[in-house]
């Protein structure tokens, strides 16, 4: 059976749900990590961008005449570095094999804050709508 690829850049933690999602169908797998690598993920410079502007705007309200300039390119050279470095992301490569006995490769995002990396033999739950993987969460509690 092959391998069908998708991409999910969702976290593996529950986070809430919104409103819109209130009867929303998901439909919930077990399976089992064959594979976990872990990868970076890049935005497509959006980061850089955004970050530059917001650092020209900021450098602008310093001082005047050419400092004011100075100060506007400055800050818009700090923002894209700054904005380019927080564009970036750890995430996990997961090939996961389901109980029913296909497999799927996704990919998810480390949260930083409360980091968790699953490992080859982990079972997890995932939950799936069409062809995108919304969530997995671990069935068990690891000692760390």
């Amino acid at each position: 059976m092959g391998i069908l690829l998708i991409l999910a850049f969702s976290g593996c933690a529950p986070k809430g749900y919104s409103t819109a999602q209130i009867g929303e169908v998901l439909i919930p797998y077990d399976g089992v990590v064959v594979s976990a690598k872990a990868v970076q993920m890049h935005d497509n410079g959006t980061g850089a961008i955004l970050g530059g502007i917001i650092g020209a705007v900021l450098g602008h309200q310093v001082g005047g005449g050419s400092g004011r300039d100075v100060a506007t390119v400055a800050g818009a050279i700090t923002g894209a570095v700054v904005g380019d470095k927080l564009s970036h992301a750890n995430a996990q490569e997961l090939v996961i094999k389901l109980d029913n006995g296909r497999k799927i490769a996704t990919v998810v995002a480390v949260d930083p804050q409360r980091p968790f990396w699953f490992r080859p033999g982990d079972r997890v739950r995932l939950y799936i709508r069409g062809e995108r993987v919304v969530k997995i969460e671990p069935l068990f509690l690891r000692e760390e």
